[in-house]
């Protein structure tokens, strides 16, 4: 019956575990996600800059 239980209690700790690595790797994914997108959007501008002054028009 204590080795039930104790397999029990650690079944649990493994799943609090598991569950725990998932999120953490959700949150790196997403942080790093908006990170990505935010040195698009940098790339972005520059590139429209780069094309304006190829164009010969004033920034």
């Amino acid at each position: 019956m204590a080795d039930s239980e104790e397999t029990r209690r650690t079944q649990r700790r493994v799943n609090t575990l598991l569950r725990d690595r998932d999120a953490i790797r959700r949150m790196l994914e997403q942080a790093d996600f908006k990170r990505v997108a935010r040195d698009i959007g940098r790339q972005a501008v520059a590139i429209e800059r780069i094309e304006t002054n190829l164009s010969g028009e004033d920034v």
